[in-house]
């Protein structure tokens, strides 16, 4: 399976080098490299019948009867032919190429023609057919309806400049099929193919490469996705167990007094029942010996920093130092503001690191934990940079961790020390049961499935900017003047050449003399020092300033409960994550609450769909089902760009069903036999293709 492909009998240096240059080394990777389609040749249409059938694929068998070159405008020229059979004639048309398929697509050449029939002027015509040299028996098969599936390999300019084409491929595949499929040794026994009815390696192949129906096919993909699921699932199996076997964690004695306080007299609500419950998920890890390694799901709202800030306290008041890790200083600098507003008085200290804090201050910072003095640092990137040292760190939370690659989290998580900190991750954006099994199949997973009481209701509209924008002010208008607070969020805080939209700063600008005239509009954006920061959410919060302009930095975080009216601008430039967390804002009070999204044409259809969505839906985990869907599981929060291997078969959408049958078969698996010793073929294909995706968890 390893023999290199320079050295397959057939392809020859010049071909060797075009499959290594396509990313296909190996006799593996050919094995592997699946047809991107098939055409159906297990029966064949006379040419009689095809009349008025446009845009039907055909097979055709007959003879070219005539040929001729046509030169057109600009020197283009094209190759026609005329295909007859028994019953009738149709005109066949390439227009690449056409010096090679010339010298042998001629009058006389018998042969299978496949293609889609599309209709030029008032003439039938197939262009670019597949076509099939046929012997008098193979003719006779195909006729009487024992043909096969012919299999359509992907083509690139690697290809091309060896001169292979599909046909070429096609012969060639074949014959390394014939040759070395036989040999394939399976990693599944007979019994677990049974147990998990699967085909075996050599039907899969078959299947995939000379299937002889749709039946055949579909066996022959499971079996592929199955084993590339599964060695996933057992990568996240095997990485739970070795931890616990490997990781000496912090058993936290108590939960004390400093933390009762917290909940009990700082906190100006009741936590809810679901959030309570969280809380001694996350308890009993703290208390265990190992490392806590567990994600915190939630819609928005629903509150889940305060279960973190809570988690940070008992590890605190327990002599430890808690970090915690967010993407931007902006939300660092949010969570600082509400993490010492609610410990005020408790003497837990809590310290900002960004990059943006003076030398002198991230000096006197950087020493205090150096020392291992018990305190809340919260920080960006600025946490795992080499001058950043925490020899007593015991509990790590990291938010919004899809923004973080696989290594950055792991670095932080994995510090020089005896004892491994416990970790927390949490999202603010709800990740479908799918993707989480697939992206964090390492972690025990919590989830806050209730909302705080008291809520309002939040009524979503998509609004054309074009023609009822001023409508929508004239709303919010009115409800200023009653007493109401809103939300004005623009994409941008400056002008952009790339992109034209409508800054914050000039929006308001033009707000505060037009629509919105003698209403007080206060102002946020990210490039504001915190002390202004602070000051612009205190006077919004008092009423000072009714009206807040904003750029995206109050997505998360920001907590004013009177709040009710929510306008987002330019809102087909947002994704629906996004979106989501901006409307969240919003129906925090006991108050019905409105969120206008403002598009501008032209609306593409995929931005359509994401609002459409958004005036349906205001539950996160169905939005984020949708989003899933709209951007594909390859792309969803980015993963191709965070380290995350990604899957070359499967499709974490339409193969939910084949990925939770993966999921139970590595955990059966690993709990009876941990090192895989009675499969000893398994094993080997887990270290091969699995253990070595390590490499992408190293953080050096």
């Amino acid at each position: 399976m390893e023999l290199s492909v320079r050295f397959i009998r057939g392809l020859g240096p010049k071909k060797g080098e075009a499959f290594e240059k396509s990313g296909i080394i190996t006799l593996r990777d050919l094995l592997y490299f699946i047809p991107r389609r098939y055409i159906d040749r297990t029966r064949t249409t006379p040419i009689s019948s095809i009349k008025g059938q446009t845009e039907t694929e055909v097979t055709l068998i007959g003879t070219i009867t005539d040929a001729r070159e046509v030169r057109g405008k600009k020197g283009r020229g094209r190759y026609e032919v005329y295909l007859e059979d028994e019953t009738d004639g149709i005109a066949l048309v390439w227009f690449k190429k056409t010096n090679q398929i010339k010298k042998w697509i001629k009058p006389g050449f018998t042969a299978a023609f496949s293609g889609k029939v599309n209709r030029y002027g008032d003439t039938l015509q197939i262009a670019h057919p597949d076509v099939t040299y046929l012997s008098k028996g193979e003719a006779e098969d195909l006729i009487a309806g024992k043909g096969r599936w012919v299999a359509i390999y992907p083509g690139n300019k690697e290809f091309e400049r060896v001169s292979l084409d599909n046909r070429g491929m096609r012969t060639l595949m074949d014959r390394i099929i014939g040759e070395f499929v036989p040999m394939l040794n399976d990693h599944w026994t007979e019994s677990y193919l049974k147990k998990y009815g699967i085909v075996s390696l050599q039907e899969a192949m078959y299947g995939l490469h000379r299937p002889r129906n749709q039946d055949d096919f579909e066996k022959g993909i499971e079996r592929i996705k199955f084993d590339e699921l599964l060695m996933l699932q057992l990568l996240w199996a095997w990485a739970r167990r070795k931890r616990k076997e490997k990781s000496k964690g912090i058993s936290y004695p108590a939960v004390k007094q400093t933390t009762r306080d917290l909940i009990n007299k700082k906190l100006p609500f009741k936590l809810t029942d679901s959030q309570r419950s969280v809380l001694h998920e996350i308890w009993d890890d703290m208390k265990s010996p190992y490392p806590m390694s567990r994600m915190l799901q939630g819609d928005v709202g629903s509150g889940k920093t305060v279960v973190a800030l809570i988690a940070m306290s008992i590890a605190v008041e327990n002599g430890y130092q808690a970090a915690l890790m967010v993407p931007t200083e902006i939300l660092a600098e949010q969570h600082y503001l509400t993490s010492r507003r609610f410990l005020e008085g408790l003497g837990i200290k809590v310290n900002l690191l960004t990059g943006s804090i003076r030398a002198k201050a991230k000096k006197d910072i950087q020493e205090g934990l150096e020392s291992g003095e018990p305190c809340i640092i919260i920080g960006t990137h600025a946490l795992i940079q080499k001058a950043v040292t925490m020899p007593n760190l015991g509990l790590v939370v990291i938010d919004e961790q899809h923004r973080f690659g696989v290594a950055q989290r792991l670095k932080l998580m994995n510090p020089e020390t005896e004892s491994k900190p416990d970790v927390l991750i949490m999202t603010a954006t709800p990740i479908p049961r799918s993707l989480a099994i697939s992206l964090y199949g390492d972690l025990e997973v919590s989830r806050i499935d209730e909302m705080p009481p008291g809520r309002g209701k939040i009524t979503t509209k998509v609004i054309n900017g074009d023609t009822n924008r001023e409508t929508v002010y004239n709303e919010v208008r009115k409800r200023v003047n009653k007493g109401g607070k809103a939300y004005i969020v623009f994409p941008l805080i400056a002008e952009s050449e790339k992109i034209d939209l409508q800054a914050a700063i000039e929006g308001r600008e033009l707000l505060m003399s037009g629509f919105l005239r003698g209403i007080k509009l206060g102002l946020l954006h990210g490039k504001m020092k915190i002390d202004e920061k602070e000051e612009a959410m205190r006077k919004f919060k008092d009423g000072s300033t009714p009206v807040l302009v904003s750029t995206t930095v109050i997505e998360v975080g920001i907590d004013i409960p009177e709040a009710t009216e929510m306008v987002i601008e330019h809102a087909e430039r947002f994704g629906l994550a996004q979106l989501h967390q901006l409307r969240g804002r919003i129906g925090r009070g006991g108050r019905d609450s409105r969120c206008y999204l403002i598009g501008y044409p032209p609306v593409s259809e995929v931005a359509r769909a994401r609002l459409k969505i958004m005036s349906k839906s205001n539950d996160g985990f169905n939005i984020a089902e949708e989003d899933l869907r709209i951007r594909g599981g390859g792309d969803f929060f980015g993963i191709r760009q965070h380290g995350m291997p990604e899957l070359r078969f499967s499709d974490i959408i339409m193969d939910q069903g084949l990925l939770l049958k993966a999921r139970r078969a590595a955990d059966d698996l690993i709990s009876v036999d941990p090192d895989l010793k009675h499969i000893p073929e398994l094993k080997k294909e887990f270290e091969r293709s699995a253990l070595s995706r390590l490499k992408w968890m190293e953080v050096g």
